[in-house]
């Protein structure tokens, strides 16, 4: 075999196997030497303090472990995939090929006297693409467009499951607060009753008040286990949702308190047309759309592929003799231009067009219902605050009314019946203000994730 011939097609197959479009290298990290840095070794798991839990953790438990944004993170990896397969397209391609093949003994045909029992082969075969009609770098776009797609779809997943996992926190602290009220009307009613009986024992107070106070004594030890109970299954519901095991003693010093936001809609308008997911996946879709039409178009292009093949046949069918071996080699520049396709790529085009007209609606109505979820959104989050700042100035009145109550009473001023109306005034107000805080972090979340803000301030995320 002619080794000088093998060198130059070897080095013909490395200057061609350059890569065709920008390939993405990962970048090896040195020290002050010069030295490879090592891989750091794998972070071990976090340990959470579960008596000081807060929404910090649980929000953080939950996009490490969530099986949904485990999905969106195989499918961010698939979208990665074929994007290098659609590189290979356009790359350089090399294959090898050896056989050996034995033969019952007989005559070649042409040569007097020789006999032929065995054939043997090897080739080394590049084949390169030098135009294929722009439909290469249309897949290739339109493979980077995917994962854009990908990446936005996972983002929109971490959004979704920082709203539910927040909801799900905040609902747990009114439940919890709810139990504090439950537990501190039972022992208002507890502490009525004690008072009560002691007059009855004076004779200072009638039968029917010490019963009236025994009846609401039990009404409200019934309500305060109803209330532990819902505390309690909104403490499972939010451990079920972070994936940790049911028996798992969380416990937090949170108190369901206010935060403040004060929205700017038009700004947080026009801000969430870059900042959404949505439609961050809506413009990719009609990109690729736009790349379709590309690709379609690329039908009716002529292609140019280069290949070149170097080996060795025995027998040689340019030696006579039927057992010489010799060395073979050809290159071939291929041209193919299509003629008549019976209106495939017309039709192809056709449609290529149709989907891009579709695209641009869908993201046309997308910027609509942006739009309008951003202004419901910022119309529940004012009622909101409007609704918190109402109950916060009914809740004072309450327990001013209470007090006045209580002292009224003691000094002889007041029936009981005026005091139990005072005392279930005031844990109404109780109940209703922390009602109107759980509402008011309902609809912050929703303006958030409406105008595409929620959990941009997450390291990490």
């Amino acid at each position: 075999m002619n080794k000088s011939k093998l060198s130059t097609l070897f080095l013909l197959a490395i200057l061609i196997c350059g890569p065709t479009y920008a390939q993405e290298y990962k970048i090896q990290a040195l020290d002050k030497n010069l030295n490879p840095i090592e891989e750091p070794e794998e972070i071990k798991e976090k340990v959470y303090n579960y008596s000081e839990f807060d929404l910090d953790s649980a929000i953080e438990i939950a996009l490490k472990s969530n099986r949904t944004i485990k999905n969106a993170e195989t499918s961010l990896e698939k979208a990665e995939a074929a994007v290098w397969q659609a590189r290979t397209a356009a790359s350089t391609k090399v294959t090898a090929d050896a056989s050996k093949t034995k033969l019952e003994d007989g005559t070649m045909q042409g040569v007097k006297d020789a006999t032929l029992d065995e054939m043997n082969g090897s080739h080394l075969k590049l084949t390169q693409p030098l135009y294929l009609g722009k439909a290469d770098r249309a897949g290739i776009t339109s493979a980077r467009l995917g994962r854009e797609i990908a990446k936005s779809s996972q983002t929109l997943t971490k959004q979704n499951i920082v709203m539910s996992v927040s909801k799900a926190y905040y609902a747990w602290l009114y439940a919890r607060e709810v139990e504090n009220v439950g537990k501190m009307d039972l022992d208002l009613a507890q502490a009525h009753y004690d008072l009560v009986n002691k007059r009855f024992q004076a004779e200072q107070a009638s039968k029917y008040e010490l019963l009236r106070a025994d009846v609401r004594l039990a009404q409200y030890k019934s309500s305060f286990l109803t209330n532990k109970n819902d505390a309690l299954m909104a403490k499972l519901s939010l451990l079920k949702l972070l994936s940790l095991p049911m028996d798992t003693p969380i416990d937090t010093t949170d108190k369901l308190e206010i935060e403040e936001i004060k929205p700017d809609v038009l700004d947080d308008l026009n801000k969430a047309v870059d900042l959404r997911e949505d439609l961050k996946i809506s413009r990719a879709k009609k990109k690729i759309a736009e790349q379709s039409l590309v690709s379609a178009r690329s039908n009716g292009n002529p292609s140019i592929i280069l290949s070149a093949q170097y080996g060795y046949d025995k027998p040689s069918n340019r030696k006579a003799g039927g057992k010489s071996s010799d060395s073979t080699w050809n290159a071939t520049l291929a041209l193919s231009m299509p003629i008549l396709d019976a209106s495939l790529t017309r039709s192809k085009i056709k449609e290529a067009k149709a989907g891009i007209k579709e695209a641009d609606n869908n993201y046309n109505e997308s910027l609509e219902n942006t739009e309008l979820e951003v202004y419901k959104a910022a119309l529940s989050l004012q009622t909101a605050i409007e609704v918190l700042a109402s109950q916060k100035e009914n809740l004072k009145q309450a327990e001013e009314t209470l007090r006045l109550a209580k002292v009224r009473y003691e000094n002889g001023l007041f029936t009981q019946i005026d005091l139990f109306d005072a005392e279930n005034a005031w844990s109404n107000a109780k109940l209703i203000y922390l009602q109107a805080i759980y509402n008011h972090h309902n609809a912050r979340l929703a303006y958030q994730l409406a105008v595409g803000k929620l959990g941009r301030d997450i390291k990490g995320f």
